[in-house]
């Protein structure tokens, strides 16, 4: 949870205040074990809104976003393995927390952070907060997922790369790389000779946004590697 909260602060995810100009959507923390490509398990708290309570036309509007076919992970294994292409995989830290969301929102104070106040270090008479205002796409949010894939593509095509008209999710940069999303989850597929602009163009998405390099791919999406066949199977 501290690690959690830590990650919402320094996002500037809310700000503080003590009451509202409407309605305030509820808040939970939900506890999940992930499962690394290693084998080993890390325990993961997130603080999520309560999506459910919120209005359509007031609280959000448009909600859909695509994520990266399966179709397209498949050929694309398969267009890497028989032209030995590598496949380096990054992990966006706190996707979501990154766009700023369109539409005024505020959420009740979740079980665990009560002790925050409007105006920290100011005396003991000073009114602790009631109310979060979201700056940031908090996870649980039902316009969250299309607010950061508007987000990291809109990054992507301003680095130069440029859209496949087969699948929205898959970005090209010139001849040899390869950029598939699904979500929080970056696949990078380039050939040998393009590895220096494949590292630049990495390196860059890297600085704008705070990841997890995960180096050659091993899992995606359920997907695990073989090393001994250089395939992928469930």
């Amino acid at each position: 949870m501290r690690q959690e909260y830590a990650s919402l602060i320094e996002n500037s995810t809310f700000t503080t205040v003590t009451e509202t100009n409407g309605k305030a959507v509820g808040c939970k923390w939900v506890y999940k074990p992930k499962h690394k490509p290693d084998g080993s398990v890390r325990y993961k708290a997130r603080l999520v809104v309560k999506g459910y309570e919120q209005v359509e036309g007031i609280d959000f509007d448009e909600t859909y976003a695509p994520v990266g076919k399966l179709t397209t992970l498949r050929y694309l294994l398969s267009f890497a393995a028989q032209n030995g292409w590598n496949i380096d995989h990054l992990d966006v830290v706190t996707a979501f927390l990154n766009p700023e969301i369109n539409t005024e929102m505020y959420m009740r104070l979740p079980d665990g952070i009560e002790w925050l106040e409007t105006s920290p270090g100011n005396s003991t008479e000073t009114p602790k907060c009631q109310f979060l205002r979201l700056n940031k796409a908090l996870y649980g949010l039902r316009q969250a997922p299309k607010l950061w894939h508007d987000e990291i593509s809109g990054f992507l095509l301003s680095l130069g790369l440029y859209r496949s008209e087969a699948d929205d999710n898959l970005c090209i940069r010139s001849v040899g790389i390869l950029i598939l999303l699904y979500v929080d989850d970056i696949l990078g597929l380039y050939a040998n000779e393009s590895s220096d602009k494949a590292i630049d163009t990495k390196n860059r998405v890297m600085q704008q946004y705070k990841m997890s390099n995960l180096g050659p791919a091993k899992k995606f999406l359920g997907l695990n590697r073989s090393t001994s066949r250089r395939q992928y199977h469930p």
